[in-house]
Formats: C-alpha cells, sequence, structure tokens
C-alpha cells in the first residue's frame, strides 16, 4: 500500500467518526417523547475550566414553570466560550412531562451537529476522491 491509500484510510475513518458524532448529537437531540416545551429565563452564568485547566467554559442556567406549575432549574449542557446567553434572556427549553427536571434547553446542539456533520462530509468526500486516486493508479 502507498502513502495515497493510507491517506484515504485515514481520511475515511477520520471522516466517519464525525460523522458518527454529528449522528450522536442529532440523536441526543431529538424531541422528546410526549415532551412539552416552554419559556425559561436564564438566571445565572455556570463556569467550569475546561480539561486542561487553563481557561473558563460557560453555560447558562435557566428556570422555567413546568406544565403542572413546578419551578425548575437546570444548567445547559453545552459549556463554551464566550457564554452564548445573558442573564434575563428568555429560551425555549423541552423537557419530558414526567421528569421536567431532565429540560434541555432547545436547539443546544444544533451548532456543534452542523460543524460535525460538515466537517465529516467534507474529509469523508476527501478521503473518497484520494481513495479513487489511489486504488486507480494502482
Amino acid at each position: 500500500m502507498t502513502g495515497l491509500h493510507y491517506m484515504a484510510l485515514f481520511s475515511l475513518l477520520m471522516g466517519g467518526g464525525f460523522l458518527a458524532g454529528a449522528g450522536y448529537l442529532f440523536w441526543q437531540s431529538r424531541p422528546f417523547q410526549h415532551g412539552m416545551e416552554c419559556p425559561a429565563t436564564v438566571i445565572d452564568i455556570a463556569s467550569r475550566r475546561d480539561e486542561d485547566g487553563r481557561s473558563e467554559l460557560y453555560a447558562p442556567v435557566v428556570r422555567f414553570v413546568a406544565h403542572n406549575g413546578r419551578e425548575v432549574t437546570i444548567t445547559g449542557a453545552v459549556f463554551s466560550r464566550p457564554c452564548p446567553y445573558k442573564i434575563g434572556q428568555t429560551v425555549t427549553v423541552e423537557y419530558p412531562a414526567r421528569a421536567p427536571e431532565q429540560g434541555r434547553i432547545k436547539g443546544e446542539y444544533r451548532l456543534m451537529r452542523t460543524a460535525f456533520g460538515i466537517t465529516g462530509g467534507v474529509i469523508t468526500a476527501i478521503g473518497l476522491i484520494v481513495g479513487v486516486i489511489a486504488f486507480s493508479n494502482g
């Protein structure tokens, strides 16, 4: 096998990994069965250190009133820098009717899912093109 063969294989594996990541994020953000939606207010910004411990990442803390009248507070699942939310901002949350505390901010994974999908598609296409060239040249 030549270097082009290895490059094609590596690109296909990397592209497949990104596409699998996009699929997982899509699966994670699918609507809840018997789910509810309602407005929520950002009441705080949670912070944590990144894996290196060098910088702070932020996620919104939101409060909403569930359909049963109970007030629920949740923290967004995606920590980023800078935080795309401001205290007092209104967002939409979705939650399972029987477990409002498992709610999430609607559309929170959209940007990450799109980035993983596009990156995976481009890398996979490059791998396919390089693979066709490598295997047609022997």
